[in-house]
């Protein structure tokens, strides 16, 4: 039978994060998330688009900077832990799905801003941003009973007949043989087992700029950004031998070995602050693009890999506006929308399985729309003290199959690429704030995406 395993695809959030332009297992059920920097931003439910009034501005909406004014410099360190979501048994519809944690593997620096003013009207600043830096992986292989060899869990199948071309239970199919006396109307669609990893970073280089006119605020970012992802799939054979093997890396040879890809790119924003307590905030961010070939091997000669899709990861476009309103001096509440283009995934999607590529559009993502609410309230002590505490929805945008499933490509393409799940994301925090000196600490938590920050401000 044909190689029935499809490649699958991310998207790094997420970041995050993340990309889904070709089918690979090692990416599959990623979603990755798009949040800004800070741990108050993080604290408050990623609401900040209207309010912006720290050096994180400089990333998040670059117009906020010039409420700054004082020269500011401002560093965060995250931890993180991820679910990436395989499907690892069951028979079609009734699959079962296991998250495999992907994590940092260390409290990491994920942003550091300078941020100056000059004169009353115009402020600069320049910054680094990692909101990707994490590896894992996870695996599909059937399991056995340690004392007895006796198969417990498949991999994932399906069964369907030509007579009947969509996925049917194992006894109709059965049945259908039975009836016309042939056992070729009743085909099973069982994955090769395989084990799957994944290594992804992108960082970010920014010079922003701010200009006030009253009460109007205009800013403009400039960003270098640089992508090095390595995601490759082992494929097992019945005898559990290696089969195949399928590398996407950020590299333009045809051996592959990983390096930097690079582009630039642009983000814009803007503030109005029509009363003293309250603000609106709008932003642009251009989404990166960057080269990942696909490379695969073939037993008996699997240290020889050959080019087989020139495929390009674009990082989602960014439109998001917010409001900031303050009802009485100690309490801040914050609302943003903002929409994510997750489609620009799936820009020129090559599908490595030949039968696939002609109708590669039925894999999609979706574009989403989230909404984030955070609330800051400051204690009016010596040392004021702020805690602060969020709300906000992630829309399912991992990359799904929706096209037919009539063929053994097109089942094994709905198994391993079903609809994703919304995520619901709660955040608390809280800081500590001086004249000079300011730290904030921060932690988001949802089903599949756990995050902890921690952010340090002086002024001078």
């Amino acid at each position: 039978m044909r190689r029935l395993a499809l490649l699958a695809v991310v998207a790094l959030v997420s970041l995050p994060l993340f990309a889904q332009n070709t089918d690979i297992e090692s990416l599959s059920g990623l979603q990755f998330n798009l949040g800004n920097p800070g741990a108050r931003s993080l604290a408050m439910g990623g609401a900040f688009l209207g309010l912006a009034d720290d050096a994180s501005a400089a990333e998040a909406n670059p117009a906020g900077l010039t409420i700054l004014r004082k020269p500011e410099i401002s560093i965060e360190g995250r931890n993180f832990m991820q679910d990436q979501v395989l499907t690892t048994s069951g028979t079609f519809p009734n699959l079962v799905r296991t998250p495999f944690a992907n994590y940092s593997d260390r409290i990491q620096l994920s942003f550091a801003s300078i941020v100056a003013p000059l004169g009353e009207h115009f402020t600069i600043g320049g910054y680094f941003h990692e909101p990707l830096n994490n590896s894992g992986g996870g695996a599909v292989l059937p399991t056995r009973n340690n004392l007895t060899g006796e198969l417990e869990t498949d991999v994932p199948e399906a069964f369907f007949s030509p007579l009947r071309p969509t996925p049917i239970s194992r006894q109709e199919c059965l049945d259908i043989a039975n009836q016309t006396g042939d056992p070729q109307n009743c085909l099973r669609v069982g994955l090769k087992p395989f084990v799957t990893a994944v290594d992804i970073k992108e960082q970010t280089f920014g010079i922003a700029g701010a200009w006030k006119i009253s009460n109007f605020s205009i800013g403009a970012t400039a960003r270098y950004q640089r992508f090095n992802e390595t995601s490759f799939t082992f494929r097992l054979d019945d005898n559990f031998n290696f089969d195949s093997t399928s590398v996407q890396a950020t590299s333009g040879a045809a051996k592959f070995s990983p390096r930097d890809e690079h582009d630039v790119t642009f983000a814009g924003g803007i503030k109005w602050a029509p009363l003293e307590k309250l603000s609106i905030g709008a932003v642009y961010k251009q989404g990166a693009t960057f080269n990942a070939p696909v490379f695969e091997s073939v037993a008996p000669n699997l240290a020889n890999f050959t080019p087989v899709a020139e495929s390009k990861f674009h990082f989602p476009d960014v439109f998001g506006a917010g409001i900031s309103f303050r009802p009485i001096p100690v309490l801040t509440l914050n609302l943003d929308a903002v929409r994510v283009k997750y489609s620009n995934l799936t820009d020129n999607f090559i599908s490595t399985i030949g039968e696939l590529q002609p109708i590669s559009s039925n894999f999609q993502i979706d574009d989403i729309t989230e909404m984030h609410f955070g609330a800051e309230y400051f204690f009016s002590t010596k040392i004021p003290i702020a805690l602060r505490g969020g709300y906000w929805k992630d829309p399912a945008h991992a990359l799904a199959w929706r096209g037919p499933l009539n063929t053994s490509e097109t089942i094994a393409a709905g198994i391993l690429f079903p609809e994703g799940k919304d995520q619901s994301h709660w955040s608390v925090g809280g800081g500590l704030a001086w004249p000079k000196f300011q730290i904030d600490a921060a932690y988001d938590s949802s089903e599949f995406f756990k995050v902890g920050s921690l952010s340090f401000v002086t002024r001078f």
